[in-house]
């Protein structure tokens, strides 16, 4: 009772057994994304714990120490998601396709808690490569497209942790300017990373 299973186990609603013979692995189709969105709602639960400790002047130890934990945690379910995909290769390209035409238009650009996670991480609509010929929006439902354009008005997570850093004592003495010196550090890394794989 205490996890509800009853209403989470009756959300499994293959499309294929409305047009008469219901296609087998669209269940597993169904379950595996229903877990991504899962994983996408915890994710966001700690990326907004860690915001929340972010956006006070004072980012104390202990909240310092947890947010660590926290993003360890995410690296994980991240981890997790990846290896799903295994699962979903399961399923031959025939056994797609006995359902997959039945759920036109929809698409996984459609994952509204997607797309709020690369949001809040730093990733904004201008940002992305070939954007004239990607929709950003894509086929977001209205509300989801104004819930998405309210996040990115707000502070990234990128914008958060920078301000923090900013606000250190040891980023500047006589002797050592911190901004002045993290772009020559992070060039010379991408640098030598690039002799390495060219």
């Amino acid at each position: 009772e205490y996890l509800q299973l009853a209403k989470l186990l009756d959300t499994q609603s293959p499309v294929s057994k409305s047009y008469g013979k219901e296609a087998h692995d669209e269940t597993l189709f169904i379950i595996v994304h229903q877990v991504y969105e899962l994983w996408f709602k915890q994710i966001l639960h700690e990326l907004d714990l860690i915001a929340s400790y972010f956006s006070k002047d004072t980012v104390e130890e202990k909240d310092l120490s947890d947010s660590v934990l926290k993003l360890e945690r995410i690296l994980k379910i991240q981890n997790l998601l990846v290896q799903q995909i295994s699962i979903i290769e399961t399923m031959t390209p025939m056994d797609f396709l006995e359902f997959r035409d039945l759920l036109i238009p929809a698409s996984g650009f459609q994952s509204l808690q997607f797309r709020k996670i690369e949001v809040f991480l730093g990733l904004k609509e201008g940002q992305r490569p070939d954007v004239k010929k990607y929709n950003f929006m894509g086929r977001l439902s209205p509300e989801a497209q104004k819930e998405l354009v309210e996040i990115s008005s707000k502070p990234t997570f990128f914008d958060l942790i920078k301000e923090w850093l900013e606000r250190l004592p040891f980023l500047e003495t006589k002797e050592f300017k911190f901004w002045e010196e993290y772009p020559q550090a992070v060039n010379k890394m991408l640098d030598d990373d690039f002799k390495i794989i060219t």
